[in-house]
């Protein structure tokens, strides 16, 4: 499948569908171990030509990290939950969550006007994008919306009205996807409109029978991946809060989009949808996501798997970059969760249930943006 980047009226400017990036804010290192993301992150950063930003527990934001992390109680472990980049009538503004405060020095985005004074619809759970004629779409997690009554009564959660101001959005292209139990990101990742990636735990069924058989001796980490995944499928299919792949993929078509079903989740560690996705200098898809590496042959199998079904669906993808933060030792594991030979983002995943595209907002460049969709 070729997905054409030509028209850019087609991309997304909010970070969370595919667009030219200017630099990537992150917020949510609170280890030690958690460095070599960092380091990882700023590595791409540098191949692909975008800044990286990090705030320094809330103090400052700047492009270099400090050696020493410690985790600030005012501060989100999320950047995802508490910052976003978007540009609506009124031009371009920082969302800042009204839960922390906001401090003075943000020099590197002295150009973006800061509004503080609403609730943010959580990260990892809307995804804001435009379609072929120019409109914005939004697709938000019904956990993320509330009617006016639920508003008046408690007045965290924002309505469809809130959401239409913030967004410069319509009403009618107000999409919701019943995910009660679980933030968006887990189960899709938008890859340019119309097209969405979306998680098939059948897939992942037959990805971990080909992982038995290549590995003699993964018979442990199959049963335990497959008793995972038969959990995930019966809650599906039972649970009124949530949707399976099927009527997750029904709904999305109802949209106007065309998903993609792919293995993405196998565990609370390993999530390849949760991922930051991008357009590069070529017009090309990249896509960063969390890594197996340093795990075992054969969780770092998965790893592999789900690169050649990327590549397999979508033909103009570069690179695929999985950030692994390096081996996990003992000593680093805040409580026992997920595999006992692991990386450090997946004792991330674990243990906070987040991953790389929560540690990040992306932040897009508005200018080529304006300039393409203006000829």
């Amino acid at each position: 499948m070729n997905i054409n980047a030509g028209n850019r009226q087609q991309l997304v400017f909010n970070g969370y569908d595919v667009m030219p990036l200017k630099g990537i804010y992150m917020q949510g290192l609170v280890s030690p171990a958690e460095l070599q993301i960092f380091k990882e992150m700023k590595s791409i950063s540098a191949k692909e030509g975008f800044d990286l930003f990090v705030n320094h527990n809330n103090h400052s934001i700047t492009t270099k990290q400090n050696t020493k992390i410690q985790k600030d109680n005012k501060l989100s472990i999320w950047a995802q939950d508490n910052k976003a980049f978007i540009k609506n009538k009124i031009g371009k503004v920082l969302l800042w969550n009204s839960k922390e405060p906001v401090f003075n020095n943000i020099a590197p985005f002295n150009d973006y006007k800061i509004d503080a004074g609403r609730y943010i619809p959580r990260g990892g759970n809307y995804y804001l994008g435009y379609k072929p004629g120019g409109e914005k779409w939004l697709l938000i997690n019904s956990m993320s919306i509330t009617d006016e009554k639920s508003f008046e009564m408690f007045g965290d959660t924002p309505t469809k009205k809130h959401l239409c101001e913030l967004f410069d959005v319509k009403p009618e292209n107000i999409y919701v996807i019943n995910e009660f139990t679980s933030d968006l990101d887990e189960y899709v990742r938008p890859i340019r409109f119309p097209y969405i990636l979306v998680n098939d735990y059948s897939a992942s069924l037959k990805n971990i029978e080909k992982m038995r058989n290549k590995f003699i001796d993964s018979a442990e980490t199959y049963e335990k991946l497959k008793s995972y995944i038969t959990s995930q499928m019966k809650n599906e299919n039972e649970n009124p809060f949530c949707e399976s792949c099927d009527e997750r993929c029904q709904k999305l078509k109802q949209f106007g989009f065309k998903p993609i079903k792919i293995a993405g989740k196998y565990a609370d560690d390993i999530n390849f949808m949760n991922a930051l996705a991008f357009e590069n200098s070529n017009g090309k898809l990249l896509y960063i996501t969390n890594s197996t590496k340093h795990s075992t042959p054969d969780l770092e199998y998965l790893e592999t798997l789900f690169e050649k079904d990327l590549r397999g669906h979508i033909e103009n993808i570069a690179d695929i970059y999985f950030v692994s933060g390096g081996k996990r030792e003992e000593a680093q594991e805040f409580f026992s969760r997920g595999f006992a030979k692991g990386n450090v983002i997946m004792d991330v995943l674990a243990n906070r249930l987040g991953g790389i595209h929560c540690m990040c907002s992306e932040i897009p460049n508005f200018d080529i943006f304006t300039t393409s969709s203006s000829k």
